[in-house]
Parts: structure tokens; sequence; C-alpha cells
């Protein structure tokens, strides 16, 4: 039990606004739901995720919640990515797994396809990296993404992660596992 207090308590510093130079991440909202919508509902978007495209804004909702839930719990860390010149939240990342004995963070990300080859995750994803270093001692940062994602596969090697594997049969996407590719990045 103290070890959970432990994990808390150092979840509980991660600073909740991170700004870049396009971009601020904070905490994501009840309010963002109209454009959460906007970018899950898209087929696109939903294709190599575990989460099938929202069809209506309660699918939205039931997110929000499960975010709010887990958020309450310390049990990851979840940020919207807001841009700038627009005052509009474009997309997610987070940590959805901080392993404090091995000081090892899993990022993942979700961008609006409006937004997409930008640059805007790469950006956000240093971030949270570098806050990652810096607030929760991380020594390593996993991502992982199904075997044909070669758009997030490409973030990961612009991060300078470099592939350490395939996990078989490893992520569940629309109610089958399917093959991941591991990518890692050294940080200390």
């Amino acid at each position: 039990m103290e070890a959970n207090k432990v994990s808390f308590d150092i979840l509980a510093q991660f600073p909740a606004l991170i700004t870049t130079d396009r971009l601020i991440l904070r905490p994501i909202r009840w309010e963002d739901e109209n454009d959460i919508f906007e970018y899950a509902s898209k087929p696109e978007v939903a294709q190599f995720m575990s989460w099938s495209a929202h069809r209506t804004i309660e699918d939205t909702r039931a997110f929000l919640k499960f975010l709010e839930d887990v958020e309450g719990k310390r049990l990851q860390i979840d940020r919207g990515i807001i841009l700038k010149e627009e005052n509009k939240l474009i997309g997610t990342i987070a940590f959805v797994t901080v392993d404090f004995d091995l000081l090892m963070g899993e990022l993942g990300y979700c961008l609006s396809p409006r937004y997409w080859g930008h640059g805007y995750i790469v950006e956000a994803a240093n971030a949270m990296i570098d806050a990652g270093a810096k607030y929760l001692n991380l020594h390593r940062v996993e991502a992982q993404c199904e075997i044909d994602n070669y758009k997030s596969e490409r973030v990961m090697q612009k991060l300078g992660m470099q592939q350490e594997g395939v996990y078989r049969k490893r992520l569940p996407v629309h109610g089958e596992f399917c093959d991941a590719k591991i990518y890692a990045k050294i940080l200390k």
C-alpha cells in the first residue's frame, strides 16, 4: 500500500500545464467533448486503436468518464493537445502506464487527421517525455503501435526511439489481438 501512495504522490507532481512553441498540453475537460468527438468519430483515427470510432456524443462522454476515473486514481496521465493559434483541442497524449520500479513510462497519443503531418504529435510527445524525465524521474519511455500503423511508427522514430522488437498478438484492436512494434528511448 505504501508503494501506491508514493506513486500517487509522484504522479501528483506532474505539471497540469505544459507549453511548447505551438501547443498547450493541459488536463482534458468535459467541455472538450465536441472537439474530441470531431476527430474520434472518424474511422481513420480509430483504425489502429483499441476503441471504435465514436458514433454519438455519448461515446465521447463515456471516454471522458473513463479518463476522469483513471486520472482520479492516478493510473495514467492524460493531456489534451491544444493548438495555441486556434485555441482548440486537436488530440490527446498520455503516459498510459508508469512503472515506478523500472522508472519507465509508456506513451500513447491520438490526433485529429486535420492536423496530421505538421509535427504536432512529435512536439507534444517531446514535451511529455521531458516532463516525465524531470517530474517522474523516468529513465525510459516506450511506445507501441499496431504493426501496419506506419504513421505512428514514424512519430516514434522522429522522437529518437529505436525499435526493440515485435510483440505477437499484443494490442487489442477492434476485438482482435494484433502484433505490435515496440519502440523505446533511454532518457538517462
